[in-house]
């Protein structure tokens, strides 16, 4: 219970009523040690309840230390979690004078920099805008005490490594850092964990190969992406759900799949890394009001979007790695709901499809649509691992044919059709 805590009755206020009552694991486990001051590293799915428990402790060490400067720091890898953050920090700290500000890119620099200079107590950022920042004198980290870096796994995987690592080393030297992950990984996260962190206590609530056991998985074989895309219309059409989103690897699937659908008379919206942040943000603003039921994205949506009543998403592609495929479902069956999830493989996915159920030890039900069966009906010959076996090319040893060599010399062409000049000793014996 959140109430067997030792915080302020305005965050327990908060907390009513937004309708938090019992802590989820990762809270149990993590705001208690939080609230002592203590380096963390935090491993939980997604849609756990992770936000909440890094920033009410936040708030509650803010409340027993006021300083007249910005204190606390959260960077996070996109904009649309550094939003997702902020909304929960500003429910959580509605009954307090406790403020914050985003700095991300896509915004007027301007306007960042006058609401840095009115040293909010928590600045929520991405790791480049903040340096930007940082360079130009307008924020001095020295002052930071509470560094959260949530989402690290998708930093590191962005490039963000260096930037995290510059931002830790100019916050305080009594800061405290807690790192958050849905996917921690030792040896990928060593030189990071080194260089940032003063022995962390680890918490490891959930595995990164542990899919989520509240949504029901399952795969549908395809032929192309045509086929694909009458998959998708079909079960948009017959499944019964509140939202749902399509996943795509790259951006001009999406706005392949939007334009059809459209076409189809199924209302969307669609986002990806070339839609304008200001777009992005009203389109996902319909989605979250209901205005439209159906999103179709890239992985840009896969972290950091809470949804609610989302209940179903669709692979259009099979995701690159487990990793992402797992963060791709997470966005339904989140706290403690129920959700499902379709993918969509056809034959060169089936290998990379195998790869992913082995790696999170899970077998997605292959789900069949009569009226749209694929041609593909999964690879005859299959190895232990369940993927298929290559196809094994013949070397045709090429015959060396002995060709005679001729000389090509310059001397030759000149004389070709030229009658042969006596030398001089011809004509000395004929005289």
């Amino acid at each position: 219970m959140f109430s067997s805590l030792l915080i302020d009755d305005p965050l327990l206020d908060a907390l009513e009523f937004l309708g938090f009552k019992e802590m989820t694991e990762v809270q149990t486990a993590a705001i208690p040690q939080a609230l002592e001051g203590k380096d963390l590293i935090v491993n939980a799915k997604t849609g756990s309840g992770k936000t909440v428990a890094y920033v009410l402790p936040m708030l509650q060490q803010i409340l027993d230390n006021p300083q007249p400067w910005t204190q606390a720091l959260i960077l996070a890898p996109t904009r649309d979690l550094c939003r997702q953050i902020n909304k929960q920090c500003t429910l959580l700290a509605q009954y307090t004078e406790i403020d914050t500000v985003i700095i991300i890119g896509g915004e007027d620099p301007k306007h960042q920099i006058k609401a840095l200079q009115a040293m909010p107590d928590i600045v929520i950022a991405t790791p480049g805008r903040l340096l930007e920042h940082v360079k130009r004198e307008v924020l001095d980290l020295d002052a930071i005490n509470i560094l959260v870096l949530d989402e690290a796994d998708r930093m590191l995987a962005m490039g963000f490594s260096d930037d995290v690592i510059s931002i830790a080393h100019q916050c305080s030297e009594e800061c405290q850092t807690l790192l958050y992950s849905a996917s921690f990984n030792q040896r990928k996260f060593s030189e990071l964990v080194d260089q940032v962190l003063t022995q962390p206590e680890k918490i490891m609530v959930d595995s990164a190969r542990e899919s989520n056991s509240n949504v029901m998985q399952k795969k549908i074989l395809a032929d192309d992406n045509e086929h694909k895309m009458k998959l998708c219309r079909h079960l948009l059409q017959n499944e019964k759900f509140n939202k749902a989103i399509i996943f795509a690897n790259k951006k001009e699937t999406v706005n392949s799949i939007a334009a059809w659908l459209q076409s189809k008379d199924i209302e969307n919206a669609f986002i990806h890394g070339d839609i304008e942040q200001g777009l992005r943000n009203q389109l996902l603003r319909r989605f979250r009001g209901g205005e439209v039921k159906v999103l179709v994205a890239t992985d840009v949506a896969s972290r950091g979007l809470d949804i609610p009543e989302l209940d179903l998403i669709i692979n259009f592609d099979v995701p690159r790695n487990g990793e992402d495929y797992m963060h791709r479902i997470g966005r339904t069956g989140r706290m403690s709901g129920e959700g499902l999830a379709y993918t969509l493989v056809n034959a060169n996915e089936w290998n990379k499809m195998v790869s992913i159920e082995n790696f999170l030890k899970t077998d997605c039900a292959e789900h069949k649509i009569s009226s749209l069966a694929a041609k593909f009906k999964g690879p005859e010959n299959r190895k232990s691992s369940g993927k298929a076996y290559g196809k094994k090319r013949k070397k045709v040893k090429e015959k060396i044919r002995s060709v005679k060599k001729t000389k090509n010399r310059l001397r030759d062409r000149k004389n070709i059709g030229k009658r042969r000049k006596p030398s001089e000793k011809q004509d000395s014996d004929k005289a």
